[in-house]
């Protein structure tokens, strides 16, 4: 599947290989093996949603788009998704923390980042299907925040998903 590169906007959708910056929100839709990306900078985030469904070119060509946009400038990168389900997935490319962590050494090799993940199996189960995650940008305030709701339910209200639930890879 080739990856598709959103233009800059203040509020960005980005449905399953497709990735964009955005200087207020990033919402992933639809997240029931995949991963909501968010990378913070002063200025916005850079996001992605990577689907367990992806190929090697498909992260390489993610990566590069996120390398292209101020990847290797980015201060904190947050993974967030269902690990469970996506890494039960024989085909899916990252298998494990560890090979996500690979591949943001390899992209970026930005030793100063931060890297933060959060597993939202419990959260992805309480629902048939799966959910939407949305990241905030909260301006120069350090850290995006983020918060799911069931997916495709517009009307319903975002759970805020606290940060100190997330862990350092």
């Amino acid at each position: 599947m080739a990856i598709v590169f959103l233009q800059p906007q203040a509020h960005q959708v980005l449905p399953e290989y497709h990735v964009g910056t955005a200087s207020q929100s990033c919402t992933s839709p639809g997240i029931a093996q995949c991963f909501a990306i968010a990378g913070w900078t002063q200025a916005g985030m850079l996001c992605t949603h990577v689907s367990p469904g992806a190929t090697k070119a498909d992260i390489e060509a993610t990566f590069d788009y996120l390398l292209q946009e101020g990847g290797a400038n980015v201060q904190r990168w947050y993974v967030v998704g269902p690990f469970t389900d996506h890494f039960a997935v024989a085909k899916a490319r990252w298998r494990s923390v560890e090979d996500i962590k690979k591949t943001f050494k390899k992209a970026f090799g930005n030793k100063n980042a931060e890297h933060w993940i959060l597993d939202v199996t419990t959260e992805r189960n309480q629902f048939s299907w799966g959910i939407d995650i949305q990241a905030e940008h909260e301006g120069a305030m350090p850290a995006a925040w983020f918060s799911y709701r069931q997916a495709g339910k517009l009307t319903v209200a975002w759970t805020e998903l606290k940060l100190h639930r997330f862990v350092r890879f």
